[in-house]
């Protein structure tokens, strides 16, 4: 878990929200164990060790569909879960997500797909979108 990961979200304005834990399950098929069938179907997968800060920003920025959209950001092995703007998660994303410490999952819903994107402890990123 980032350290502070729960005082971090709340001065962001999000709150751990268990609710969203189980929402973001149901998302990717109703439990974790479905997330690596659902990162096997991504149509984009990306090594992010290398990259800056501002590259990996850039990166997010691009992947989700609308900057000031909210979406759910999961971290599934703490089970912390929270509704945020894509904006924040971006702008923070060095205090959210701790490379080769955790995985961070985000779901946006945008028109007729939902994303889900997976930044993991071994720095890849990957893009899927699902069908609605």
């Amino acid at each position: 878990m980032p350290p502070k990961l729960t005082s971090t979200l709340a001065a962001l304005g999000a709150e751990n929200d268990p609710d969203l834990l189980e929402e973001a399950m149901r998302v990717i098929g109703g439990s974790w164990s479905e997330l690596p069938q659902v990162r096997r179907s991504a149509e984009t997968t990306t090594d992010v060790s290398d990259m800056t800060e501002s590259a990996l920003q850039t990166c997010l920025a691009a992947a989700l569909d609308d900057f000031r959209s909210t979406v759910v950001a999961v971290w599934p092995a703490d089970r912390v879960a929270a509704r945020i703007t894509a904006e924040k998660l971006i702008a923070a994303i060095d205090d959210l997500w701790y490379p080769a410490m955790d995985d961070l999952v985000v779901i946006s819903a945008a028109g007729d797909h939902t994303t889900v994107l997976v930044l993991d402890h071994e720095e890849q990123l990957t893009i899927t979108r699902l069908p609605r």
